[in-house]
């Protein structure tokens, strides 16, 4: 378990070092959440959580929203990873299952951060 977590911790990092691979990232994150359904309260919040980390990873990247310290993005870079990732500790073909692990990850990543996303949301919110 621990190896494909670091695997995807190093896909990560690299991605975090190439706009044009945080680019590809956020297509790819846009793409797969396409598919997923809001069929439950869980996969809607889950929907939402992704949509914030997308929004913080863009404002981050175009250099409109810069509090973020470096362990933040690439907290929110590792759990979109990870979400784009078929293989990962539940492979995403597997139905019912698949986006288990996903759910956990994000809602894991949103929690530890969630002072950052209050004051990314409140600054949305004043630009808006």
């Amino acid at each position: 378990m621990s190896n494909k977590l670091d695997k995807i911790f190093d896909k990560a990092k690299v991605t975090l070092s190439e706009n044009d691979r945080v680019k590809n990232l956020l297509k790819e994150a846009k793409l797969k959440l396409d598919k997923v359904t809001s069929d439950s309260n869980e996969r809607s919040t889950f929907i939402n959580q992704i949509q914030i980390l997308v929004r913080m990873v863009r404002a981050h990247f175009n250099r409109e929203y810069t509090a973020f310290s470096a362990s933040t993005i690439l907290s929110v870079i590792f759990a979109l990873v990870y979400f784009i990732t078929p293989i990962d500790l539940i492979p995403d073909f597997i139905p019912a299952l698949g986006l288990t692990d996903d759910i956990s990850i994000v809602y894991f990543i949103f929690r530890s951060l969630t002072d950052d996303i209050v004051r990314f949301k409140a600054w949305e919110d004043a630009v808006s």
